[in-house]
């Protein structure tokens, strides 16, 4: 009861970021090092609005940046950060999110985009279609989610790739909090048919039944990796290997911690994949392995800071209710993340 009484007592007109500060005492939450711009002073009494985004290992995300670079271009005093904690503790770390009274919601990054949505207020149809958050706007006293992953990652795919999609096989790796976004955007723009890989195939399994009525879609294991990159047009990493501390390894052979076995397997599934096909990742990393594997196969590819961009404009839009012209947000955005 000691951080309950902490995170709920009284003096946070005097210290709207206290019921925070106790979080991060306690050891609940911590602020994340690597993302650019993500400093933020807990005595800052100027500060009028905060928004967190959860993330559940530290990395270069680039949402914080983006937005403080808008507020600051603005002059509006609000501040965007990313913060660490155990998605399992989700419900503890909204509760005591919204004992502070400037958080006006965030994110849901890295293992909590699937796991956020019970300890929410509602879901806003974008969310509530495919389970996953990764967007959180406060609407009075309510937070409600949203989820734009799959939007910013379409958009900024075609946006490299023209027409890339169409006609195409989709190979979706992972099956994650942002699989089911993106699978989700892909199947509207008519590929021939999308496959879902993943260790657990029931996992994979619930996504191929989410998006059937759009198009063809199965689920398989891991193990047909390799048969199903024969014939693919397009292959989307939306797992976590490639990333900290899976850096070691790529996203086309199971990771069975054996790092020289898997990266020969890997080398192996990649080598049956068509020449033409374009291989993304929706990682941050600056060339994660999967990305390195692809490019010097001679393949095209698309890294994960596009879908950050391209999802940022949107996203701001809800959290913040700044109605400016997308094409300057995306502006001091791509600035503030080169």
């Amino acid at each position: 009861m000691g951080i309950l009484s902490t995170l709920f007592g009284g003096g946070h007109k005097h210290a709207p970021l206290a019921p925070l500060q106790a979080m991060i005492d306690s050891g609940l939450i911590s602020i994340a090092a690597q993302p650019r711009n993500n400093a933020l002073d807990l005595g800052d009494h100027k500060l009028e609005r905060l928004y967190v985004f959860l993330i559940d290992h530290d990395y270069p995300g680039g949402s914080a940046a983006m937005h403080n670079a808008v507020f600051a271009h603005f002059k509006l005093p609000y501040r965007s950060c990313f913060m660490i904690g155990d998605p399992a503790r989700v419900a503890e770390i909204i509760a005591g999110l919204r004992a502070c009274p400037i958080y006006h919601g965030g994110g849901a990054g890295s293992g909590f985009k699937d796991k956020i949505a019970p300890s929410l207020d509602g879901l806003a149809p974008s969310a509530e279609v495919i389970g996953s958050v990764n967007v959180i706007a406060r609407d009075g006293d309510r937070f409600i989610g949203h989820n734009t992953d799959g939007i910013g990652f379409v958009a900024g795919l075609l946006n490299e790739y023209a027409n890339c999609v169409a006609g195409q096989k989709v190979v979706i790796l992972g099956a994650g909090g942002t699989a089911l976004p993106i699978s989700y955007e892909l199947s509207k723009e008519k590929p021939r048919e999308v496959v879902i890989v993943n260790r657990t195939v029931a996992k994979a399994q619930t996504i191929a039944d989410l998006i059937a009525p759009l198009t063809t879609a199965r689920a398989v294991g891991e193990e047909a990796l390799g048969d199903e990159l024969a014939d693919a047009g397009l292959v989307v990493n939306t797992s976590n290997k490639g990333a900290q501390p899976n850096e070691k390894f790529s996203a086309f052979a199971a990771m069975t911690g054996n790092v020289e076995m898997d990266l020969a397997q890997s080398m192996a599934n990649l080598a049956r994949l068509p020449g033409t096909a374009i291989v993304a990742d929706i990682l941050l990393e600056e060339l994660p392995l999967t990305l390195k594997l692809a490019r010097d196969a001679g393949h095209r590819t698309h890294s994960g800071r596009h879908m950050n961009l391209f999802q940022a404009a949107p996203a701001f839009k809800i959290l913040t209710g700044l109605d400016k012209p997308d094409a300057t947000l995306l502006e001091i955005m791509r600035k503030a993340v080169e």
